[in-house]
């Protein structure tokens, strides 16, 4: 993937906000629609948290982002300890909250949310990739504000 976006994460968490406020305005700035920029950044926060919360040390974090045809793909790598969230089975969200296990609810939102979601550990780091499809507005549907 050829990202329009990339940034790596050096200073943990204390840069996570600054991230996902740049990933916004990239995403926006390509037209992609906010519902599904909410959507991305909601599993971009999730995943990357993951990361620096269990990833042992102070892993690094690199996001990778492309726009195209009507689709975003997003790649997470960090080289914590190697963990494949999808192998985990899903939560049992049936069950009241006293009665769930602690832990599985991010990556279960994720996968609710995005079209596609892969993992693989390659060497020493861990790839999540996602994607989030959406519909590009219609050329011939302007907003009032583009009409006046």
């Amino acid at each position: 993937m050829e990202p329009d976006f990339s940034h790596t994460l050096l200073d943990g968490a204390v840069g996570l906000s600054a991230l996902l406020d740049t990933l916004e305005e990239e995403l926006v700035a390509r037209g992609v629609p906010l519902a599904a920029v909410s959507s991305l950044l909601i599993a971009a926060d999730e995943v990357i948290s993951n990361a620096l919360n269990h990833g042992g040390g102070a892993p690094v974090v690199e996001v990778a982002a492309r726009v195209a045809g009507g689709q975003v793909t997003m790649r997470i790598t960090d080289d914590g300890v190697a963990f494949d969230p999808l192998a985990a089975a899903p939560p049992d969200t049936s069950l009241s909250i006293e009665d769930r296990e602690i832990g599985g609810l991010g990556i279960h939102l994720v996968r609710k949310l995005m079209d596609q979601v892969d993992y693989e550990r390659s060497g020493k780091h861990n790839r999540l990739q996602f994607s989030k499809s959406f519909a590009s507005p219609s050329p011939s549907r302007r907003t009032a504000d583009e009409a006046s």
